[in-house]
């Protein structure tokens, strides 16, 4: 269980695994043709331990998020948030030694501004994020109809496309719908 903000108790762990499971099953390959790790209760120490020891192809940040950067838990205080920028990052991915992300995946609120920032300025060559909120059901839904068509070799522009759909079919009470947006080298 993740804690966002002290109040809001989201089963990430449970849901990321279960989307997992069923995108390799809609693919047909086993479990063991991918390495997922969750990192749960996320720090800027444990993502940057992470980075260094995985050297990952893919981050799928799910979360939540601000204009400003997406929100990790903090080392020091028990349901405070350190508020992760670009460029905070970017630093991490540089000294974990990864020169480029080749997939970032930035499922949280308003984080759009820190996929095209981090796109624009190299440190990944493919990225997602999301211009407005992010609706619970439907950032779950984008997550699965993602990794599906990856696990299927589909293109990146083919994944967003697919998760984008699959994420608008489902309308929350309010009417609201999760507008993500994509980055591709140019």
């Amino acid at each position: 269980t993740n804690v966002a903000d002290g109040e809001c108790f989201l089963q990430l762990d449970r849901e990321e695994y279960a989307v997992m499971e069923e995108a390799l099953t809609a693919a047909r390959l086993p479990a063991t043709s991918v390495t997922f790790e969750s990192i749960g209760f996320v720090t800027r120490d444990r993502l940057r331990k992470h980075l260094e020891r995985f050297k990952p192809h893919c981050i799928h940040v799910c979360g939540h998020g601000t204009a400003q950067g997406i929100e990790l838990a903090s080392a020091h205080e028990a349901f405070d948030v350190d508020h992760l920028d670009a460029e905070g990052l970017a630093q991490l991915l540089s000294e974990a030694g990864i020169q480029c992300l080749p997939v970032l995946v930035l499922n949280s609120c308003e984080s759009a501004v820190m996929a095209s920032h981090l796109s624009r300025l190299g440190f990944v060559a493919h990225a997602v994020g999301v211009q407005t909120l992010a609706v619970d059901d439907q950032a779950v839904q984008f997550a699965y109809g993602f990794w599906a068509m990856l696990f299927k070799s589909a293109s990146f522009v083919e994944c967003f496309t697919t998760a984008t759909q699959l994420a608008h079919q489902l309308e929350n009470d309010d009417g609201l719908i999760t507008d993500y947006k994509c980055f591709v080298p140019s």
